[in-house]
């Protein structure tokens, strides 16, 4: 007890000296701050009523002579500073006061000596010092010394960073050094300029009134990009000019019945020639693309005039014709909004008698505008235009494709590798075929059977059957004798999954070769004298349709595909006039990065298909917005068109050099080919699903999913179990009621048959 009552003591007396320190202190900074507001009051307002207060300032003035104002000044920044930084160190800010004043006194004196008619004055201090200093290094010294002990004090004081601040000085001056030497160039520049139009002007003379004064309300006359078309050329030099086209001579397209050609006859690739360009029309209106020059002059006058009417600052700088709209590049002046400009687009469109405006702002890679305008007289733009421009014909891509011409009439050609896998999408009518018959004419001019084939599916039977009995045909569940276009769902359903295990037998394949794509697999096939992989396009003419008949089995094998075929040659076509979330689920768009959006009925439609508005603008017969996986905008494009006479042309040619040949790459798989059950389901996931609900007793969505993988197959093994009445759920009850005994009779139904058609299917020794 003891030794806690003397603790307790010490710790109290030490709490008071703590607290009598602390009293103290703050006594003292109140006074100091007193002291430091009376001389502020008498060294700077003049206030020194009293004895003591005349006698101080006197003989500071006395002393330190002009610089005794820096004393209030300096004793403030000590106090400020010992408050926020709690620091005492009042030595050293003695030190450093005493030795700021003294050689500012001294500089005074200095100053005094230069300017001997002024009233400068450094006091008994200043002169002190600097008669001191004279004595010793003369004048010059004096005056160094002294700024050199200025400097001294005040980094004592301050702390002056003095090489951050030299460093700074520095680079300000030579920041200023060099603008003032490009100001005085762009001045020459200027003045050179002046004198040369001076010279101009006196040797042209100036045009009349009228047109000074149609300059000065337009101030630069719009350039007009007109893309360069040669439709004149001869048709032999267009054929040479396409890749490897062994085609010398036109080719009849009228033949007799007795002349047809029969798909009996061998494909060979030595013999087999590209289609000619006679197959196909020729361009009209002589290949003018868009408007004539008065008719863009009259509809630049209209656009200005608008923009003129609303107050708005800005003038076309620009014209760019294209086959159905013209596209009017308006640079806005310094200081206007690019959104006033675009919120009076439906003004725009009444002005200009057009049926809708498309706004691009701003348009990429240039500090303008674009109001895509449509065309008083649309022009067609014809296949045979694209495949013999430059665009296609020397392009070094695989398999390149031919879509059309861009807003601004150049044409446009995209990649197949590097889509890899492409959306087209769009209302009924809005030539959604003619786009996916243009791609398929592109390929077809552009590569032979045994570098591209055709997995076609037309659920409707009415486009792609065009194209029946041609060398490009595929489909991995058949042979090549009995090969035909897919029309049916559980047709589709069996090709795409027998393309899926030849995907997986091309990647076992290129991982034993060591290479990582299609095309260092035929490189070192070239070298080690094997055979090479073709590419494989799947097209799907109306997805929707698959889709509501067997979702489950379409969605997983195209999402396998989207996601691991690229790197084997594999690639996607999907088309559908049913833009939805129910047609193109998330799965699928996630994995299709390259859109094509034709006229749309909403912007939720356009929502879908781009992830944006823009869509529903479009006029519909071909014209369509491209968005390619590297583009952050989708690009207007007017589609190709192509005939129906055309396609058969071109498809007679191709049947009468042979028919469909490639080898069988995996052998037929006898479970494909049993019946399905209700959604389907096969008898080996039937299966599985009762020996799991036997082992688990009891039965669930999450169950099922947890055990397939997929929440669409789980949901439709559900459906499956209760129309066969495994499972039952009665009313007014949430929980599903198991009939075990029938559970057992099945599973024994299926295990006592004949085990042989369950076996998995082999791989033969061709592999392409």
């Amino acid at each position: 007890m003891a030794k806690y009552y003397y603790a307790r003591k010490k710790s109290k007396k030490k709490n008071k000296q703590v607290s009598s320190v602390r009293w103290l202190a703050s006594a003292l900074y109140i006074v100091g701050f007193a002291v430091t507001a009376w001389l502020f009051a008498m060294l700077w307002f003049g206030f020194s009523q009293g004895s003591i207060s005349e006698a101080s300032c006197r003989v500071l003035r006395q002393f330190f002579g002009q610089s005794a104002p820096l004393i209030p000044l300096l004793l403030t920044y000590w106090l400020v500073r010992s408050l926020i930084k709690k620091s005492t160190a009042f030595i050293f800010f003695l030190f450093g006061s005493l030795l700021t004043l003294t050689a500012f006194s001294s500089v005074l004196t200095m100053f005094k000596l230069i300017f001997t008619d002024s009233q400068i004055t450094g006091g008994l201090a200043g002169q002190k010092v600097f008669y001191w200093f004279e004595g010793i290094v003369g004048p010059v010294g004096a005056s160094l010394f002294s700024l050199a002990f200025l400097l001294v004090g005040l980094h004592v004081l301050f702390a002056i960073p003095w090489q951050v601040v030299v460093s700074k000085s520095a680079d300000f001056l030579r920041n200023d050094f060099q603008g003032w030497m490009e100001a005085r160039a762009e001045l020459k520049e200027k003045v050179k300029e002046g004198k040369e139009e001076i010279k101009q002007a006196a040797e042209h003379p100036a045009p009349a009134a009228q047109d000074n004064n149609e300059e000065e309300e337009r101030p630069c006359k719009p350039k007009i990009y007109r893309p360069h078309t040669q439709i004149k050329a001869p048709v032999a030099e267009m054929v040479k000019e396409l890749p490897r086209s062994g085609s010398k001579a036109p080719v009849k397209t009228e033949q007799t019945e007795e002349e047809t050609p029969q798909q009996t006859k061998p494909f060979d690739p030595a013999t087999f020639q590209l289609p000619s360009l006679d197959l196909l029309s020729d361009p009209v209106n002589n290949g003018v693309v868009g408007p004539t020059d008065e008719e863009i002059a009259q509809a630049t006058k209209r656009l200005e005039e608008t923009l003129k009417n609303f107050e708005i600052g800005a003038h076309v700088t620009g014209v760019s014709p294209g086959p159905v709209v013209t596209r009017y590049e308006i640079k806005p002046d310094p200081g206007v909004k690019i959104a006033s400009i675009v919120s009076i687009s439906n003004d725009i469109a009444l002005a200009m008698r057009a049926k809708s405006i498309r706004v691009e702002a701003p348009i990429p890679g240039k500090d303008a505008i674009g109001f895509e305008i449509p065309n008083d007289r649309p022009v067609m733009v014809t296949m045979k235009e694209i495949l013999q421009d430059p665009v296609y014909t020397q392009s070094k891509a695989r398999v390149p494709v031919a879509l059309g011409r861009f807003a601004d009439g150049r044409p446009a050609g995209a990649t197949l590798e590097k889509w890899p896998h492409i959306l087209i999408a769009g209302a009924t009518n809005s030539g959604k075929s003619i786009c996916l018959h243009t791609i398929i004419m592109s390929v077809l001019y552009h590569a032979k059977p045994n570098e591209v084939k055709f997995l076609m599916i037309d659920p409707k039977r009415l486009e792609l059957t065009l194209y029946e009995g041609i060398p490009h045909l595929y489909d991995p569940k058949t042979s090549c004798d009995d090969v035909n276009v897919v029309t049916d769902a559980q047709g589709a359903v069996k090709s795409l999954q027998m393309l899926v295990k030849v995907m997986e037998k091309r990647l076992k394949i290129m991982e034993l070769a060591k290479v990582k794509n299609i095309e260092g697999y035929n490189a070192w096939a070239e070298k080690k004298g094997e055979e090479k992989m073709f590419y494989i396009v799947v097209i799907i003419d109306e997805m929707a349709d698959l889709m509501l008949q067997t979702r489950a089995a379409i969605e997983d094998s195209v999402q396998r595909l989207a996601q691991m075929a690229r790197a084997v040659g594999i690639h996607l076509i999907l088309c559908t006039q049913r833009p939805s979330v129910n047609v193109i689920t998330g799965v699928i768009k996630a994995n299709l990065p390259s859109r094509i959006a034709l006229q749309v009925a909403s912007k939720t439609d356009s929502r879908v298909i781009l992830d944006g508005a823009g869509a529903e603008l479009l006029l519909g017969r071909g014209d369509m917005l491209y968005q390619g996986t590297s583009d952050q905008k989708p690009h207007r494009i007017q589609g190709a068109y192509v005939s129906e006479s055309e396609i058969t042309a071109v498809a007679d040619f191709l049947r009468s050099q042979g028919a469909p040949d490639y080898p069988v790459q995996i052998l037929a798989d006898h479970s494909m080919q049993r019946p399905q059950d209700g959604l389907g389901t096969s008898p080996e996931e039937l299966l599985q699903a009762l020996k799991l609900v036997t082992e688990r007793r009891r039965v669930s969505q999450d169950l099922l999913k947890a055990h397939f993988g997929s929440s669409a197959r789980a949901t439709n093994i559900l459906s499956v179990l209760e129309m066969k009445g495994f499972i039952t759920k009665p009313e007014g009850s949430n929980r599903w009621e198991i009939h075990y005994d029938l559970i057992e009779e099945q599973i024994s139904a299926l295990e006592n048959r004949d085990t042989d058609k369950y076996q998995e299917p082999e791989y033969e020794t061709v592999y392409k």
